[in-house]
């Protein structure tokens, strides 16, 4: 299995579109911080693991990632 490894800021309001992911937790504390720290919270890793190219983009193009939430996070 491949890794995608990332950093997520999860928006306050609950509303998973408007969160942030970053490719490196520097960058979403900055992006954070831009964007208004009381409407999100600290980063945190992320780790998606997929098989190939294809199971990648399935996860990321599907409603609520994963369609069944079968992606792993961390």
């Amino acid at each position: 299995m491949r890794k995608l490894t990332y950093w997520y800021c999860a928006s306050i309001d609950q509303v998973e579109c408007y969160s942030i992911i970053a490719k490196t937790k520097r960058e979403a504390a900055r992006l954070r911080l831009i964007e208004g720290a009381d409407w999100y919270e600290l980063p945190e890793k992320r780790v998606l693991e997929y098989r190939d190219a294809y199971d990648l983009f399935y996860w990321a193009t599907s409603e609520a990632g994963g369609r069944s939430c079968g992606a792993k996070c961390d």
